[in-house]
């Protein structure tokens, strides 16, 4: 069992063009991540900011002004996540 092994077998990786390569399905796997953590999160905001604006437009919940900024604040940040996402994806998966 004393294998004695060349230099050249123990080295990583030595040329730029695997580099490179692996350095591109890193983004891809961020970029896919980062779509569907937008998706996750700009959903459930953009439902619940114009939930509640149609519920105080409506009469169910009594006007507050911190709770009226509060509902446009989930509904434009959810609305960019949407927005965000799909051009991420749009971008993604044109390439392809």
């Amino acid at each position: 069992m004393n294998k004695k092994t060349p230099e050249e077998d123990r080295t990583v990786i030595m040329s730029d063009k695997y580099l490179s390569e692996s350095g591109l399905q890193g983004g891809k796997v961020i970029g896919e991540h980062i779509v569907l953590g937008s998706l996750i999160f700009g959903i459930p905001l953009f439902a619940i900011g114009l939930c509640v604006l149609f519920s105080i437009l409506f009469g169910f919940i009594s006007t507050n002004t911190a709770i009226i900024i509060g509902a446009l604040l989930s509904a434009i940040i959810g609305l960019l996540l949407i927005i965000g996402g799909y051009f991420i994806y749009r971008d993604r998966h044109a390439k392809n």
